[in-house]
Order: structure tokens, then C-alpha cells, then sequence
């Protein structure tokens, strides 16, 4: 599966993604931060994450994506869709390895996965969780279209924000 944008490609990850994968995302306290474990993880973990998207990919159409830079053909993050854990809701996902950050690329990267999930998945509706602290993170769901729905512990054992957009209104809003 490939997703071309502007700037970047999201594509499938292969297995020669694992250790970029790790040091742009898993090995970095900063990046980990906001995500589920708060810490950085082990490449073994990191390898488990790989697998999950090779498995989820096959099975539903969607996972993560790899984000590559178009113009040096460097991996940069990740971005995609995942069903959320006993739930038939679908959940947008994005990190990026630091130095991306800023730029409008998980912004890029975010508007096309909503694209091809409601285009090419049919899905009806995607959300999107942060943890309240992550600002930017609930920026570029907000960029894309998303809407704040308030507070949820329902997912990942934690208090997320929550937002969500339904294919109605993201196929009559202005893209």
C-alpha cells in the first residue's frame, strides 16, 4: 500500500523499517512521551509494533503506514489507522521522529490517512485520542477536521482527549 501527498509517502512497512523505526520513534524519551507507556521501549517491542502492522494490514486494509520524505527518501515517522483494542472503532495514529516535528508534516500525513479511510476503507468514522497534555498533538486532529468530543477513559487504561470525525462531514467539508 502506497499514499502519496505533497511532501511524503506513507506506505506499508517492511521488516529492513526496524531499526530506523526504533531510534526515530520507540528509542526517544521525547517522542514516547505522549504515547501509550510514556517511556522509551526496547527494539524487541519495537519489532512486536512492527508485526502488529504487517498483521493488521492484512487483516483489515489499514495499520500504520511508514512516513517517508519524498525529497531525500528518508523515514521519518508513522501515521495511519489502527481498530482500537476490543472496539470496532477506528483510531488515527501519528509520531514522528523529532526533527520533523513542527513543519505541518503529521498534519499532511494525518489529512491523507482520513482520505484514504473514508475513500478507500469506507470506514464511517474515525477518531482520535491524546493525552490532554499533548496540545500539538490535539492541534493537528483539529487541522484535519476532527472534532473535540470531551474526555474518555475508555481506551488504553488512561484519561485521553477524544475526537472524532464522521465520513459525512468530512466528505462535505472543504479538504
Amino acid at each position: 500500500m502506497e499514499i502519496e501527498t505533497p511532501r511524503l509517502t506513507l506506505r506499508s512497512f517492511q521488516p529492513d523499517d526496524l531499526d530506523v523505526y526504533h531510534e526515530q520513534i520507540y528509542s526517544d524519551p521525547d517522542v514516547m512521551l505522549y504515547l501509550p507507556g510514556g517511556v522509551p521501549r526496547s527494539r524487541e517491542r519495537t519489532n512486536e509494533v512492527l508485526e502488529f502492522t504487517f498483521k493488521h494490514e492484512e487483516e483489515h486494509g489499514i495499520t500504520l503506514w511508514a512516513v517517508i520524505n519524498k525529497e531525500d527518501n528518508r523515514f521519518i515517522g508513522q501515521c495511519g489507522l489502527v481498530y482500537l483494542k476490543n472496539s470496532p472503532d477506528v483510531e488515527i495514529a501519528y509520531a514522528l521522529g523529532k526533527e520533523w516535528w513542527g513543519q505541518g508534516i503529521a498534519t499532511e500525513a494525518g489529512a491523507a490517512s482520513l482520505r484514504y479511510g473514508f475513500e478507500v476503507g469506507g470506514l464511517p468514522r474515525i477518531l482520535g485520542l491524546a493525552v490532554p497534555a499533548n496540545t500539538a498533538s490535539q492541534r493537528v486532529m483539529q487541522k484535519i477536521g476532527m472534532q473535540y468530543q470531551g474526555e474518555t477513559t475508555q481506551y488504553y487504561n488512561t484519561t485521553l482527549a477524544l475526537y472524532r470525525i464522521e465520513r459525512d462531514q468530512w466528505m462535505t467539508s472543504e479538504r
